[in-house]
């Protein structure tokens, strides 16, 4: 690991949240949130990126004291400090209804979770994979019904969670049928479904010239599938210990674990 970290060259931080900044509590550790504190003060910005809603992301970044723009959806949306949409790449209303309608009458097992700016919407808020989100987020999702045609315009994202089997045969179905999209699995149960202009490295492309750093100054942190591209793209990527095989091939080192707090280590040797 010390022979990838150069200390002194990296300019900022972007960092998942879902298991990597957070351990499998859902908890920054205190020790970590010291460390970005004491970074913000030397001048060194830490940046969420994830693909949560901006709501879902806010009390992470004012519980770090940070006031840096936010990268959310996975690079679908690009907020900055007070939230104002620096990028935005919506789905194709058409594209939305069909694969709404896929879903409602293909007979899948999938809970639907359509998201618009600042807005999560359900038709049930008693299925129990929404209410476990609830919890996992502090956020309260919108009850509104899928056949609204008004809810196919300005989607950021479609999230599908279930069983680990139907997401997979429904991502293999989906990428044949879909080919203009983005379409993955963050994890074995979730699967996400962006445009193709979204992805968390280009979304940093595009927050370079606001922070006036280049990518070779960059580290990035992550441990899923929506993160190979931004691991890829840093002039430092790091996996977490519990990151998946294919993230770890991505990244140029491995950290410990979420657990483990391999996040703070890295920083610790980087700064």
């Amino acid at each position: 690991m010390n022979a990838c970290i150069q200390k002194g060259k990296y300019k900022a931080v972007f960092s998942d949240i879902d298991g990597t900044l957070l351990n499998t509590s859902h908890k920054i550790p205190d020790q970590t949130k010291q460390k970005i504190r004491k970074l913000r003060e030397q001048g060194v910005p830490f940046i969420l990126v994830s693909a949560r809603m901006p709501k879902g992301m806010e009390k992470i970044r004012d519980e770090l004291g940070s006031k840096s723009p936010m990268i959310c959806y996975s690079g679908a949306l690009v907020v900055d400090e007070k939230k104002q949409p620096i990028y935005s790449a919506f789905l194709q209303s058409d594209l939305v209804r069909r694969i709404l309608r896929t879903i409602k009458d293909g007979g899948w097992n999938i809970s639907l979770n359509v998201y618009s700016n600042d807005h999560w919407y359900v038709e049930d808020l008693m299925d129990h994979w929404i209410v476990d989100e609830m919890k996992i987020t502090g956020i309260a999702a919108e009850q509104r019904l899928f056949r609204d045609e008004g809810l196919y315009e300005d989607v950021h994202k479609i999230l599908c969670m279930g069983n680990a089997d139907q997401i997979k045969r429904l991502e293999k179905v989906w990428i044949g049928q879909f080919p203009n999209i983005r379409i993955y699995r963050s994890k074995d149960t979730y699967l996400e479904i962006m445009s193709m202009e979204a992805s968390k490295s280009d979304a940093i492309q595009k927050l370079e010239g606001y922070f006036k750093i280049c990518k070779d100054e960059i580290i990035a942190f992550g441990d899923s599938y929506n993160d190979i591209d931004m691991l890829s793209y840093a002039g430092l990527g790091v996996a977490m210990g519990n990151a998946d095989d294919a993230v770890k091939k991505a990244a140029d080192i491995i950290g410990r674990t979420n657990d483990e707090e391999g996040l703070r280590l890295v920083l610790e040797e980087a700064f």
